[in-house]
């Protein structure tokens, strides 16, 4: 797909970093419809197309920040439309698991309090397991899971490469769905609880 690049770049790219939205008006302006033909080649329903172009720019607004430090926007901007559109697709399988699961439980004539309790053992037990981990993975699974870094961020706030994080967080997941497994109900509740962990460490 060509790209015709703004001459002015870097600077509007400095000046969104300081919160200068007249700036942010002309990158969204100028890249608004070639991040919305990649999104196409993955979602082609216009509602939900529409949707994840806007969620896409609202993401880079909310972390301009890190603008001022990017080497090539055209880069930037296709790794967040990547990251948003994977996360889309992971929440259409979540929330399908979860139609499976509330008709499992109609099925049984499971009730929604029961639901609620094993949710409630599930998080305990799993945080039973996070104490169980060494320091360093304890310290990356938090941040992933409670401040939602990226593991980029997680490998410059511990100054440690993006693959020694992937490969601690990799760890500390496949340990505490093992915890989970060995000391919780199994349920279909469970698996459903187990499968949040799936994308932590991508």
């Amino acid at each position: 797909m060509p790209i015709e690049f703004i001459h002015n770049e870097k600077e509007l790219l400095h000046r969104v970093a300081e919160d200068d939205r007249e700036a942010f008006r002309q990158l969204y302006g100028h890249y608004y419809k070639i991040v919305q033909q990649y999104v196409r080649l993955f979602v082609p329903s216009r509602d939900n197309l529409d949707e994840l172009t806007q969620d896409i720019f609202i993401k880079m607004w909310e972390k301009r920040q890190r603008l001022a430090t990017v080497d090539s926007f055209k880069d930037y901007i296709f790794i967040v439309s990547r990251n948003t559109v994977f996360n889309y697709f992971r929440s259409l399988k979540v929330q399908q698991q979860t139609r499976e699961l509330d008709e499992g439980m109609e099925s049984t004539s499971m009730h929604h309090s029961e639901h609620a309790v094993l949710y409630k053992q599930y998080y305990h037990i799993a945080a039973e397991g996070m104490d169980k981990l060494t320091p360093r993975r304890r310290e990356i699974l938090k941040l992933r899971i409670e401040q939602g870094f990226t593991l980029d961020e997680i490998a410059g706030k511990l100054g440690i490469s993006r693959a020694a994080v992937k490969k601690q967080l990799y760890e500390a997941t496949a340990f505490v769905r093992q915890y989970l497994i060995d000391h919780a109900e199994i349920s279909v509740v469970l698996f459903v609880f187990l499968s949040l962990f799936d994308v932590l460490s991508i």
